[in-house]
Parts: C-alpha cells; sequence; structure tokens
C-alpha cells in the first residue's frame, strides 16, 4: 500500500520565503543566497567522488511513499541509497539519518572544498566518502549532466529556490521532492527533518532525531533562565547609504532559532510586520523610527568587515538603545552565520557552545563583532 504524506502542522504560523532585491539590504542576503546555490564555474568532485555510499535502511511499512509539493506528487517505492540534494540544509538532515548524499551544493561559509565543519564531521564520523559538489555555470544554471552521472535515487529540494523547469528536468533524472508550496519556505528545522525522514523511509527516525536535538535546544535555555526575559531584533548590517534596517520576521528560520533557545521577539514586531511587502521575510525600518523597536540585544550577522564597520558608526544607527549601549553580536564569521541562518540537526549542536556565550556577552552589554 502507498501512503500518501502532506505537510505535518507548522511550528510557525507565517511562512519565510526567498526575498526579492529591492532594497540595498536585501542585496546582500540575496547575494549570499546565489552564493550558496549558484558559486560560478566551482567544480569540486564527480560521480567518483561518491562511491562510498553510505544509506540506512527504510523501516517497515513507510514505503512506498508519496510526497505532496509545489510542482506535484513524487513516488518513493525503494529506500534511496544514492541521494543528491539542492538547496540549503537538506545535505545535513540526510546526513543525520545516516546517509551520506552523493552530491550537494557547495556550503557558504564552509572550507576550501566547499563542505561546512559539522557535515565534514558527520561523513567522518559516519566513515563514509564526501560527496560530489554540484556544479552551476555563471547564470546559476544547474549541471544537469553531473547530476545524471551520479546515478540518483531521489533527488531532495524541500528548502531550495528549485524552478518548474528545473524540477522537470530532474524528474527525468530520479524520482524528485520540492519543496511543499513556495521556495526557500520551510516552516522550521523540524518540517525539514519530517520532509526527509518520510522520503528516506524513516518517519519514526525523523521524530527521533528532532526530540534529540530539541532537547539540545531546551537544555540551553535551562542552562539560561535570563534568555527568557530577553528581547532581540534580528538583522543585518547596514550598507553604504542606508536609510532603513532590516528586521527579520518571526518565521525566519534564524529568529525561530533564537526563540527556540528562549529569547523573546521584540515586543514591537507588529510594526516590523506592518512594513513587510509580499512574502518577503523581513520587514524594513527608517533609521529615523529605530527607537520604536525596543529590543535588549540586536543580533544580526554581518557581509563584510566594511559594513559592520559602517553600521556601527553610522549617526543615527549607532544612537539605538541595543547598539549605543553595547547590547549587540554581530555574527562575522560565515561558518557559525550559516550554522544559526538555516539550523539543522547538525549545525543546531555545532553552533550551540560558541553561540550562546556569545549572546550572554551581548546581554550583558559587551558588544560582539566589531573593531575592539
Amino acid at each position: 500500500m502507498t501512503s500518501t504524506v502532506t505537510r505535518r502542522p507548522s511550528t510557525s504560523s507565517r511562512t519565510s520565503t526567498f526575498p526579492s532585491a529591492h532594497r540595498r539590504w536585501t542585496g546582500a542576503v540575496a547575494a549570499a543566497t546565489v552564493a550558496v546555490l549558484a558559486l560560478a564555474g566551482c567544480a569540486s568532485g564527480d560521480a567518483a567522488a561518491a562511491d562510498g555510499v553510505t544509506a540506512t535502511a527504510a523501516e517497515e511499512g513507510a514505503l512506498p511513499v508519496t510526497m505532496e509539493h509545489a510542482f506535484g506528487e513524487t513516488t518513493i517505492t525503494e529506500a534511496p541509497e544514492r541521494v543528491v540534494t539542492i538547496g540549503w540544509a537538506t545535505q545535513d538532515v540526510v546526513a543525520a539519518f545516516g546517509t551520506i548524499p552523493v552530491g550537494i551544493p557547495e556550503t557558504w561559509g564552509g572550507d576550501e572544498e566547499g563542505y561546512s565543519p559539522w557535515f565534514r564531521a558527520e561523513v567522518e564520523e559516519l566513515g563514509g566518502t564526501m560527496p560530489a559538489i554540484l556544479n552551476y555555470n555563471d547564470a546559476g544554471d544547474l549541471d544537469f549532466e553531473q547530476v545524471l552521472a551520479l546515478e540518483p535515487d531521489v533527488i531532495l529540494a524541500p528548502h531550495s529556490g528549485l524552478t518548474e523547469v528545473e524540477y522537470n528536468r530532474l524528474t527525468e533524472i530520479a524520482p524528485t521532492v520540492a519543496y511543499p508550496e513556495k521556495p526557500w519556505a520551510s516552516e522550521s528545522w523540524q518540517s525539514l527533518v519530517e520532509i526527509v525522514g518520510d522520503s528516506l523511509g524513516q518517519p519514526a527516525k525523523a521524530d527521533e532525531i528532532i526530540a534529540e536535538t530539541q532537547g539540545q535546544l531546551d537544555a540551553v535555555k535551562e542552562e539560561n533562565p535570563r534568555f527568557a526575559d530577553t528581547t532581540f531584533a534580528y538583522g543585518l548590517t547596514l550598507s553604504d547609504g542606508a536609510t532603513e534596517a532590516g528586521i527579520y520576521i518571526p518565521s525566519d528560520l534564524r529568529v525561530q532559532f533564537l526563540t527556540e533557545l528562549g529569547l523573546q521577539n521584540t515586543p514591537a514586531m507588529d510594526t516590523v510586520l506592518g512594513t513587510v511587502e509580499g512574502d518577503n521575510w523581513y520587514g524594513a525600518v527608517s533609521l529615523e523610527e529605530l527607537d520604536t523597536i525596543p529590543a535588549d540585544i540586536f543580533v544580526a550577522w554581518s557581509n563584510s568587515q566594511e559594513e559592520l564597520d559602517y553600521a556601527l558608526n553610522h549617526p543615527t544607527f549607532k544612537l539605538w538603545e541595543p547598539i549605543a549601549t553595547g547590547h549587540y553580536l554581530f555574527l562575522e564569521s560565515e561558518p557559525l552565520a550559516m550554522a544559526t541562518n538555516a539550523p539543522t540537526p547538525l549545525s543546531i549542536p555545532w553552533a550551540i557552545d560558541e553561540f550562546v556565550p556569545m549572546l550572554n556577552s551581548a546581554i550583558d552589554g559587551n558588544g560582539v563583532g566589531g573593531a575592539e
């Protein structure tokens, strides 16, 4: 019997989507995302890099399964052994199930070969071979011939910007699971684990992974009770000439990560939400009106030292209370920014050890990031 799987209830009431680049600050976000998906001319590895396949068996009765997504339905009849992932985070989740993908995108903030430190550590622990890095041309087009050569049993792209044209081409190679509704619209890291678990025929294992990871987050809350009384706004450093500060909204994965650690969104989030255009995952508040956004700390990630210096010295931005009093945290480490921007069962424990002390420093008024 074939089971049909739809998305399970969301842990968030809104959906985050890939932003359009119509504001200066948004362009930087888009650039970082493109760096993950379309690193021009980055060719690292091929099918030979994926010879040492490590996979796990499906649970009894879990397959066949039909996955519903934005482009229709995909039926998976047997436990996939050779998995290609497209987009953010999915490669981490697949590895968390004990299956090493045969092909993955290059990771923004990764090492010289394109792998994040937490993904590399997991592959090494599993005793497998690092997967091939997928190739994209200058226009950001995927090398479909390379994907074909990797001989995947399934292609997973539940958190990606996959187009329908790309989806149709990929389905000619192997069953392909796209995102549930909109590109870049994962409801949570938990929902991503569920989608991957169902696709691999391991729904019970998915529940175990979620419970274990949630336990790590709950432990942080217990060890840091003051987080529950700390409000935050999460944004991005300013670019030259900026007149607005971008503030991410509650459905954004990086914001969810902070709330799962116990911190509270700014009480002025309704004001931020009122500035959101379309399906964007951020609002934009005039620098002249930042005092209407109270927050005990401001957390942001920086595209460059130049932008960080510009923000901290901006005559208006530096007067905002979290900045003026040193209650800020600017993520300058690309791996740490990636680990918290797209949290997964692999990146969360990796990030906690470094990120939590930084949060405490920001709460204490010892600003993190920028010139000492």
